[in-house]
C-alpha cells in the first residue's frame, strides 16, 4: 500500500515552483502505464515523475538542463540504508557541536557577488557546511547533504524570494540563525527518509540526467517509451536558472550553461525581447526529438500554463496542439485549471486573470 502522505513530503523536500503535484503524476503513471513500463519526462525540474514511477514499479528517466533540478530528482530516487542514516545522523551531531569554532576558522567560499546576497555570518556558515559535505566519501550521502544544503540557500541570503530576485535586508541572519535552519531541515528531512525505509524498493530504474532533451535521442532508445509526462515551461513566466542561481554558486554548477539552455524564460522574452516564434520553435525540437523516442499507440501527458509574450497571451492549449499534430498526436483528454486560482507562489503581476493551466493528453497514432 502506498503512503501518500509519505510521497507528498518528499515531493516538497525542496522549493520548486510551477511543479505538479505527485498525485497528479501518480494518477496518469497508473491509468497509460502498466509495471515495468517506461515513462519519460523531457522537462523533469524536482523529480515528480520519477517519483511516481519508483513506486508504482515503472522505469523512469527524465532530462533537465537545471542542475538544481538533477540535484532534487536524485534526492527522491535515493534508497539510503540504515548504515547511512545512521552516518548522517553523526555528521549533524558533529555539525551541531563545531559549527561555532568551524565558522572561524574555515576558508571562506567566494564568488563575484557574493557580499551582496550574502551576510558574513551566512558566508561562514555555508562555507563550513560545504567544508563538511566536500569531506564526505559517500555519494548517496554527498547527495543527502547538498540538497538540505541547497533547500536552505535562499533563506539564508539576502535574496527576497524562490520567486523574486531582489536583494532585501535581513536581521535575523546571523550564525546561529543560518546553523539552526541547516540543522531543522537536515532533521526533518532525515526523519522522512527514515519513513520511506519502509517503502519498498523494485529492480525498476530511475534515471535523472542533465542533458537538453532536444538530444533526448542520444540517451533514450528510439520508440521504446510508453509515456512522457511533463510540465514544459509557462512561457515568459519565470528564469529557472536566476532563482537558483546562489544555490549553483554554492554547489559549484556552471549557472551559464543552465542560463544558455533554458527555454521559455522572462530572460528570453522580456528581456531579449524575442518572438512568441522563438519559443515554438523550441518546443517544436523538444517534442520531434521526444516523438522518436515514443512507441505508436503510446501517449502524452502536457501539464501547461498560458504565458504573455510581448503583451499577447500565450494559448499554450491552441500552440501545444499545433506543434503536436505534427507528429500525430491525437488529443485524447483535456482540463484546465485558472491560473489565478493555483499558482500563489507567483508575484501578483504575473497570474494575469483568465490565464489557463491545461492538461492535454495525447495519443501517438499510426
Amino acid at each position: 500500500m502506498i503512503d501518500i502522505e509519505l510521497l507528498r513530503k518528499i515531493d516538497r523536500i525542496h522549493p520548486y515552483p510551477a511543479k505538479f503535484t505527485v498525485d497528479l503524476a501518480m494518477e496518469y503513471v497508473k491509468k497509460y502505464t502498466k509495471e515495468d513500463d517506461l515513462v519519460y519526462d523531457p522537462f523533469l525540474g524536482s523529480g515528480t515523475t520519477l517519483l511516481a514511477c519508483k513506486n508504482l514499479n515503472r522505469n523512469g528517466v527524465g532530462t533537465d538542463i537545471n542542475f538544481i533540478a538533477i540535484l532534487i530528482s536524485k534526492f527522491k530516487v535515493l534508497d539510503l540504508s540504515k548504515e547511512r542514516i545512521e552516518h548522517l545522523k553523526t555528521f549533524i551531531e558533529t555539525f551541531e557541536k563545531s559549527y561555532k569554532s568551524g565558522c572561524e576558522s574555515v576558508s571562506l567560499f567566494e564568488y563575484p557577488s557574493i557580499n551582496h546576497w550574502f551576510c558574513d555570518d551566512s558566508i561562514k556558515v555555508l562555507s563550513y557546511i560545504k567544508f563538511m559535505i566536500d569531506s564526505l566519501t559517500d555519494d548517496s550521502e554527498k547527495i543527502f547533504c547538498k540538497l538540505v544544503m541547497s533547500a536552505i540557500i535562499n533563506s539564508a541570503s539576502n535574496q527576497e524570494s524562490d520567486t523574486r530576485y531582489a536583494a532585501v535586508v535581513k536581521p535575523k541572519l546571523n550564525v546561529d540563525y543560518v546553523a539552526n535552519l541547516f540543522t531543522k531541515k537536515f532533521l526533518s528531512t532525515l526523519s522522512i527518509c527514515d519513513e520511506a525505509l519502509s517503502l519498498s524498493n523494485t529492480l525498476c530504474k530511475e534515471s535523472p540526467l542533465l542533458y537538453n532533451s532536444k538530444k533526448c535521442t542520444d540517451v533514450i532508445k528510439k520508440e521504446s517509451v510508453d509515456l512522457i509526462l511533463t510540465s514544459p515551461p509557462y512561457p515568459n513566466t519565470y528564469d529557472y536558472y536566476l532563482y537558483h542561481k546562489h544555490r549553483m554558486n554554492w554547489l559549484g554548477y556552471d549557472v551559464k550553461f543552465s542560463m544558455n539552455e533554458e527555454i521559455g524564460s522572462r530572460r528570453e522574452f522580456s528581456s531579449l525581447k524575442r518572438p512568441k516564434e522563438k519559443f515554438d520553435d523550441d518546443m517544436s525540437e523538444i517534442l520531434s526529438s521526444c516523438n522518436n523516442t515514443l512507441k505508436v499507440g503510446g501517449h502524452v501527458v502536457l501539464v501547461m500554463g498560458d504565458g504573455q509574450i510581448q503583451g499577447e497571451v500565450y494559448n499554450a492549449k491552441e500552440n501545444m496542439i499545433m506543434i503536436c499534430d505534427k507528429f500525430n498526436w491525437k488529443l485524447i483528454d483535456y482540463k484546465f485549471s485558472y491560473l489565478d486560482e493555483t499558482s500563489r507562489s507567483f508575484q501578483k503581476s504575473y497570474r494575469t486573470k483568465g490565464k489557463k493551466e491545461h492538461i492535454l493528453v495525447f495519443e501517438k497514432a499510426e
